[in-house]
Parts: C-alpha cells; structure tokens; sequence
C-alpha cells in the first residue's frame, strides 16, 4: 500500500475502496503532506464547515473520508507513544481503487463508479533538530546582539580617525 518505506518512529493508517476521486484526493491530500497533525486536521475542518476552500471548492466527500484516515493514525501514533505535538504527516497519498459500474436498465455498461485507496504515515520529528534549529535562532540573536554593541564603537573609531587625519593634514 505504501509506496515508500519511511524509517524512525512511525504511525500508519490506510483505507482501501474509499467511494472518492483518485484526482480530488490529490488535491487535498497536496495542501496538507509535511503539516503537523494538529494543523492539518484543523485545516480539513475548515473546509468542511466551509470556512477555507483549495481552488475555490471544498471536496466535502474527500476532506471527510482523509480527516477519518488522520484520526485513525493520530490514534495509531497515541498507542506507540509518540509525541504528538511533534508528529506530522510524513507521507500521505492516494492510489487507483477498483471501478465498479452501476448497472441501467436498457443500456449495455451503466456508469462508471471511481474508488481510491488512501496511505498516510506520521512521523514524529527528530529532537536533535529541533534542539539545533532553536540553537541556530538563539546564536543569530546573540550575533546580531554584538553587532549592535559594537556598532556605536566603529562609530566612535570613525570619529577619531577622522580627527586625526585632518590633525595630519
């Protein structure tokens, strides 16, 4: 089911036969690949309560059926521990299901009912990089700290050699 084998701690979730579009399933599933979990199931809500639209539509059907399958994983991560202020949606995409054809009366092959299967899997982020990205964010501060002490003294150093080359002069 999942096309990609993702290493660390992980949670999966998937569905299989859903009654949704391979190509809206895309759609949504683009906006929120890479989100944590807690943005990504708030941003689903919003479509479908029709406070937020991609493109200008909703994809009621498809956003109810992907924030089913992200419960279910968020539950899956709850059960192994993970920290889920700090999962996120590490891989997530949907696939061709079976097509099923409704039948009609009088005609040969009826219409065409189109089926997907969705994987997700979250991933809880590294503590190390979150250490050093908060590292990285504090030294900047203190760079451009110093930076401003020293500024007012290349100032005053300015002054004086200027004061002692029109003395020179």
């Amino acid at each position: 089911m999942y096309s990609q084998q993702i290493k660390g701690r992980v949670a999966k979730a998937s569905s299989h036969n859903l009654r949704i579009s391979v190509k809206n399933a895309k759609i949504v599933c683009k906006q929120i690949r890479g989100l944590d979990i807690y943005k990504a199931k708030k941003f689903l809500e919003d479509i479908l309560n029709k406070r937020r639209s991609i493109n200008g539509r909703y994809y009621t059907k498809t956003t109810k059926e992907i924030l089913r399958i992200l419960k279910s994983a968020e539950k899956n991560a709850e059960f192994k521990n993970l920290e889920l202020e700090n999962t996120y949606i590490a891989y997530i995409a949907p696939s061709d299901g079976v097509h099923m054809y409704r039948l009609r009366h009088k005609r040969t092959i009826g219409r065409k009912l189109k089926t997907a299967h969705l994987g997700i899997v979250l991933k809880e982020r590294e503590k190390r990089r979150m250490e050093e990205k908060h590292n990285e964010k504090e030294k900047q501060s203190k760079e451009t700290e110093k930076e401003m002490e020293e500024l007012p003294k290349r100032q005053e150093d300015k002054d004086n050699t200027e004061e002692v080359s029109e003395k020179n002069r």
